[in-house]
């Protein structure tokens, strides 16, 4: 489904979650909170959207903490699907000048693959919003669309091999450089 990249891009750039998943991608409103228990810490989980069965949580992160680190965001994640077996967990610091995007492929006789992108608030968001593209959907697929449709969708969107982030990020190095060679364009959005 084609979405709208502008209103993506300022609903990431505002932290709109809720906002991102339900109005610009099709999901389906997912209120309360989810209390998960790690390290003898309860932490409290925003339900931010579900789509089939397919949960959507945001875990902000207090003032004065850091978001977790790799192995803790795990164990979060672990606990999280005790609740919601499918499901993507956006961490975010106080200051929100960073996401943590986390999804989990799980295949029967394989150990759980964590995937997570991370959005930092100087880069442009276009790698995360080509994810997001593909767990969006329209209301022309509400009938016929299941949990494995959405998780299949989910895989195809953050399933991405380490090659293709590779190359994005040499992309962006020579975009960067290739900006400054263009003169006369004063206009930023048309500059870039």
């Amino acid at each position: 489904m084609p979405i709208d990249r502008k209103a993506v891009l300022d609903r990431l750039k505002q932290f709109d979650f809720s906002g991102l998943f339900t109005q610009e991608l099709g999901w389906d409103w997912h209120k309360g909170a989810l209390t998960v228990s790690v390290d003898s810490t309860d932490l409290q989980l925003q339900a931010i959207a579900q789509k089939r069965g397919m949960a959507a949580y945001h875990l902000p992160v207090s003032a004065n903490c850091h978001i977790p680190d790799y192995s803790l965001r795990r164990k979060i994640e672990h606990q999280v699907a005790k609740a919601a077996h499918e499901h993507l967990i956006i961490f975010t610091d106080p200051a929100r000048t960073t996401q943590i995007w986390q999804w989990v492929k799980r295949e029967p006789g394989k150990p759980a693959a964590c995937r997570e992108h991370q959005l930092h608030h100087h880069q442009s968001g276009e790698a995360l919003i080509q994810k997001l593209q593909v767990i969006a959907f329209t209301l022309d697929e509400e009938e016929n669309l299941t949990l494995p449709d959405v998780t299949r969708r989910a895989r195809a969107g953050f399933d991405v091999e380490r090659v293709t982030k590779k190359f994005y990020d040499q992309f962006q190095k020579e975009h960067a450089v290739f900006l400054k060679f263009i003169t006369g364009i004063t206009e930023i959005a048309d500059h870039e």
